[in-house]
């Protein structure tokens, strides 16, 4: 036993002044009364004085109590004892929603055997209970009892997003390593591997599960001013046969096609879609269906309802017209002398001609033609009087179905080796076409000048232009790249999110939005935004292969400690400030029954 602080006994002081509260004696006065009642009315006019002996009754020695104890209370009094506390770590990932043979899920399975775990474990010691995804989380403060704990696990719930192994292991690690805990229980579907860390009870809920699957689902246009959409539907069959399977694509409740194909087993594949009827949503169906529902199913969507907003800082406002022309965009121009960071805030993207920001943009930008060591992006650039190509990424989203050799960039600039940015197309002199990501954005530097956007008159430039404002604002892009447990940004005007689930969540514009745990069609919307959906997928063969799962390597950083129990300090200054509360009461009472005696008679 001891005190949490002991400074407090200094208050020990003012015991002495109950004391001399005793030593006041009452002065003899003489009054003439014509009854009782009226003496015991005049008692209060009493007067007191210092001296003689102190009238000590059992009155004092309870409020000499009372005061002592109050005192100790005030140092936080405390004994140590040996307390259990447990970590438990459940795996709620989307792999967990998988058949077992016994026709339960992987998840009830799991809840079933940690719950059997917990009611069966000394409830000496706090319980304290995480779950895996979408990123590793505590679900709650610690809990004092197993049926707290018991309540709060059953009521769990497995999400439609995967694992971040790396995550997971981390998670089981710090919580090793940090010696707050006797035991770390791990309940999941994937193994912990050799050597298992001493401290570590696992128990694995896994099965050989053979699974066919979807992936991505992608949606593009074959060329301009064609309305019927191409479809490229990813599919794999992680079992030990041959399979058949079919896809059919629906279209807002519309069946559209379907497409068959024969897998090798651990095959995977794609089926092609070419000529599907515009639609709002689109629905993939996998069949037959197997132990694992949530990749028979995938979505994806026609394109984007609302305008792309791009905010276009120039010198030259005539190079802006023409990106009007494009269906879905907005366009808004700004002097870079005028130009300032808030105009961002409304805006999907923007594009800085001739110009560069002074600060990182909160927006995906494209830099044409920066000036040279600007003190954000800092460019190396060399000026050219004619470019010529020498070489391009032939597999990248920005250099798709452009013919590089039909361009004719004219005069323009050599940008140098960047720090973070990389050159996807390049010249003799240098980059040409610069890509990196900062802070969570997209940025795109150019050496020449793609504007204004022409159209046809034009192709080449004009499909290359296509390609910088689909990367950077999602226009013409794959309908299908949004993923289950991966934030997104909000965009401009977006103020509503609708889930798969029909709840609303509100959202701000530029931050990024991160309830996605669950598959399916999400609703944006906004006052000037009419309602459009944004299609989330698992898309990930590597949690739909449950034939080869990965195993999770768990190091520590320090010795675990001791499984005998960890010691703690229990405060008990809470009881000593009840046993105050209980003897004042009782104190009350009794000095009330002993007032009340004389008038009852």
């Amino acid at each position: 036993m001891g005190l949490l602080y002991p400074g407090a006994l200094i208050f020990f002081a003012i015991v002495p002044a109950l004391v001399l509260a005793y030593l006041a004696r009452e002065r003899p006065v003489r009054v003439t009364v014509s009854s009782v009642l009226a003496f015991r009315a005049l008692r209060g006019l009493r007067k007191e004085r210092f001296g003689g002996l102190p009238r000590f009754n059992w009155m004092f020695l309870v409020e000499l109590i009372l005061l002592s104890m109050a005192v100790l209370a005030m140092a936080g009094p405390y004994i140590v004892r040996k307390s259990y506390p447990i970590a438990v770590v459940i795996d709620n990932s989307a792999a967990m929603q998988a058949k077992l043979d016994s026709g339960a899920t992987r998840f009830e399975d799991a809840i079933g055997k940690i719950s059997r775990r917990i009611a069966a474990t000394d409830a000496n010691g706090q319980i304290t209970v995480f779950a895996t995804a979408p990123t590793p989380h505590r679900i709650a403060a610690p809990f004092d009892s197993n049926t707290e704990a018991l309540i709060a696990i059953r009521a769990m719930k497995p999400t439609d997003a995967p694992n971040d192994g790396n995550s997971v292991a981390s998670l089981l690690g710090s919580l090793l390593s940090e010696g707050r805990f006797s035991k770390v229980i791990f309940v999941g579907s994937q193994a912990v591997a050799d050597p298992v860390p001493p401290g570590l009870d696992t128990i694995l809920v896994d099965d050989a599960i053979a699974n066919l699957a979807l992936g991505s689902f992608e949606l593009r246009r074959e060329m301009f001013g064609e309305e019927a959409l191409h479809a490229r539907i990813a599919v794999a069959n992680f079992s030990s046969q041959p399979k058949q399977i079919e896809v059919v694509v629906e279209g807002d409740g519309r069946r559209l096609g379907d497409a068959h194909e024969t897998l090798a087993a651990g095959e995977s594949g794609s089926l092609e879609f070419r000529a599907l009827t515009p639609a709002s949503v689109y629905r993939a169906t996998l069949m037959p269906d197997d132990a694992f529902p949530l990749d028979n199913v995938a979505y994806a969507t026609g394109g984007s309802v609302k305008k792309v907003s791009i905010l276009f800082i120039t010198p030259m406002p005539a190079d802006a017209a023409g990106l009007d022309s494009i269906p879905g965009v907005s366009v808004r121009t700004v002097a870079p002398g005028s130009f300032a960071p808030e105009d961002l805030r409304n805006a999907d993207l923007a594009v800085f001609e001739y110009s560069a920001p002074k600060e990182l943009p909160g927006v995906n930008s494209l830099i044409v033609m920066p000036p040279p060591g600007d003190p954000v992006f800092d460019f190396q650039t060399t000026p050219a009087t004619a470019i010529q190509i020498a070489g391009w990424r032939s597999t990248d989203q920005l250099t798709d179905s452009v013919n590089f050799r039909m361009l004719n960039f004219g005069q323009g600039e050599f940008l140098g080796v960047h720090p973070w940015m990389a050159a996807v197309v390049s010249g003799q002199g240098g980059g040409l076409l610069l890509r990196g990501e900062r802070q969570g954005h997209r940025f795109i530097a150019t050496g020449f000048n793609p504007f204004p956007y022409l159209g046809r008159r034009n192709l080449p430039m004009s499909v290359l232009t296509l390609n910088i404002l689909s990367y950077l604002a999602g226009l013409g892009a794959s309908s299908g790249g949004y993923h289950t447990g991966q934030p997104w940004l909000v965009p401009a005007g977006v103020e509503t999110v609708m889930l798969p689930s029909g709840r609303k969540v509100k959202a701000t514009p530029g931050t990024l939005f991160t309830e996605v745990s669950a598959q399916g069609i999400y609703e944006l919307s906004g006052p000037d935004v009419p309602a459009t959906p944004r299609p989330v997928n698992l898309d990930d063969f590597a949690v739909s292969d449950f034939q080869s799962t990965p195993m999770l390597k768990v190091e520590t950083h320090r010795a675990f400690a001791s499984r005998e129990g960890l010691t703690e300090k229990a405060p008990l200054s809470a009881m000593v400030l009840a046993a105050i509360l209980a003897i004042g009461a009782l104190e009350a009472m009794v000095v009330y029954r002993r007032r009340r005696k004389p008038l009852e008679a």
